[in-house]
């Protein structure tokens, strides 16, 4: 069957809580093999090693300059490259240029939390909560969690602090552009539980889990729900959703997971951003009114808005590489595919389409101001010989009346 979900992006512009729709993506749903069945046990075992992590991923510059962030807040930065477990990574994957982290005050209930910043120009706050008792209790405690207005709040505030700080190695800042994500971790059970028996046995409480959803899901929603999941091995298991995940794993593979689905938000932050200046700049274009005829010597607004258009696609064009060439996936199936999971419930490919097209309307009008400004930098020159003849043959009828 063919499902169609809305993209929706998550912002608090300022300090008010909003969202903006994406793009549509649609997609066959297949439900898994472990679909839901109305007898199924009520949820996992108790959590012996759990927490809840909100993500708060803004896009605050153009670039960040990671060298000149010798502290934040008295301390020292340190470097943040991926922390893959071996026995996954016999391939290449790594940052081309290391994120850098920094403490930053503790969130609400003294929530251990931590900024991570891209050279990218984006700036990741994350609140990170432990948790230890039943899978009921944790379902709540994540749920509570992830509708508690204070998160963004704070996460704002610890922002603002960071980049007041940072100002210097910013640049071209601009009003930040938020995406939140929340991951809701566990390191271990109080009995072992491996994957196959959460998926099988457990669907219907790990679905409503991602879903925050307090009601059992019907068995189409949560085949849906637990659709995108990925094993290495079998005591571990990874569901993404576009704004949630659940990550079971060890320590160190559950950081590997985790610092991939940041890498991806902050991708997304960056396609926003960029989606946000082409809509920005295509509005100041359509304002200009470019049926209107241009003004005989009035040639100047259209090359003003021709080379604008020009900087804005150059501009585009290079802070979508960087951003895309951040990580290095080569000959790491296991992450590559994870990666490319996480991507298509973000809709990565469909904002970056998006903006293909907006880019390319950009291009249309530039080629458009371009002829515009030429045609009249022409019909100047035209007038300019018109005058320069009248002026000679002015000359010469003055000269033979004398």
């Amino acid at each position: 069957m063919k499902r169609c979900t809305q993209v929706v992006s998550r912002a608090y512009p300022g300090r008010g809580r909003s969202s903006r729709a994406g793009p549509e993506i649609c997609r066959d749903v297949q439900p898994p093999s472990h679909a839901v069945t109305p007898g199924e046990a009520p949820g996992p075992p108790p959590i012996r090693d759990g927490a809840f992590h909100a993500y708060f991923v803004f896009d605050v510059a153009d670039t960040i300059d990671l060298a000149r962030l010798a502290s934040v807040g008295g301390e020292g930065v340190a470097p943040a490259p991926l922390q893959l477990r071996p026995e996954a990574s016999s391939g290449f994957i790594e940052f081309e240029t290391e994120p850098v982290v920094a403490r930053v005050p503790a969130g609400p209930g003294n929530a251990a939390a931590r900024a991570k910043i891209f050279d990218y120009g984006v700036v990741s706050i994350r609140f990170t909560v432990p948790f230890t008792g039943s899978w009921s209790d944790y379902a709540a405690f994540t749920r509570r969690l992830r509708r508690d207005e204070e998160l963004p709040q704070e996460a704002r505030d610890a922002l603002d602090a960071l980049l007041h700080e940072i100002a210097a190695a910013l640049d071209e800042p601009h009003e930040p552009l938020v995406e939140d994500y929340f991951v809701f971790e566990v390191e271990a059970f109080e009995s072992p539980v491996d994957s196959g028996a959460l998926l099988r046995l457990h669907g219907g409480a790990l679905a409503s889990l991602v879903l925050c959803e307090e009601r059992r899901l019907t068995v189409t929603e949560s085949a849906e729900a637990l659709r995108i999941n990925f094993s290495y091995f079998d005591d571990d298991l990874s569901v993404i959703q576009w704004d949630t995940a659940f990550v079971y794993d060890r320590g160190e593979g559950a950081q590997s997971a985790l610092d991939i689905l940041e890498f991806a938000n902050t991708q997304l932050a960056e396609l926003r951003t960029y989606d946000k200046r082409l809509d920005d700049e295509l509005d100041t274009i359509y304002a200009l009114d470019p049926k209107r005829p241009t003004r005989r010597f009035g040639r100047r607004q259209a090359q003003d808005a021709a080379d604008r258009l020009r900087y804005l696609i150059v501009d585009i064009a290079e802070l979508t590489d960087r951003s895309s060439n951040a990580l290095k996936i080569i000959g790491d199936a296991y992450y590559a595919r994870f990666y490319r999971g996480a991507a298509g419930r973000l809709g990565l490919a469909d904002w970056q389409r998006q903006i293909d097209s907006k880019v390319a309307t950009v291009n249309e009008m530039y080629r458009f101001f371009t002829d515009q400004a030429q045609a009249s930098r022409s019909e100047f020159l035209e007038i300019i010989i018109v005058l320069l003849i009248a002026f000679e043959l002015v000359v010469g009828l003055l000269e033979l009346r004398h």
